[in-house]
């Protein structure tokens, strides 16, 4: 089990309490982002990254339909074209 702060399980508790809802279609939204996948060039890369959160990631993956690869993919383009921001 992963230890979770206060603000994490409140958030992790409102999500499965169905308190959060998609916006717009996420069908549509997926098929735009693999399309955008698939016709990259694409440069193979190593990163170490820890045992829980590919765990989660895998899991997470699952659930949606998506290889794991292609979620790490659309993560790094979204936060490369500034769709994301992270606070560091």
């Amino acid at each position: 089990m992963i230890d979770l702060d206060d603000y994490e399980t409140e958030l992790l508790q409102s999500v499965e309490s169905g308190e959060w809802q998609s916006r717009g279609n996420v069908d549509e939204r997926l098929k735009e982002l693999q399309s955008y996948v698939k016709n990259q060039k694409k440069k193979a890369i190593s990163i170490r990254v820890s045992e829980n959160d590919i765990y989660e990631l895998k899991k997470k993956a699952l659930e949606s339909g998506v290889p794991y690869q292609n979620i790490i993919q659309m993560l790094i383009h979204q936060f490369a074209s500034n769709k994301i921001q992270m606070n560091i």
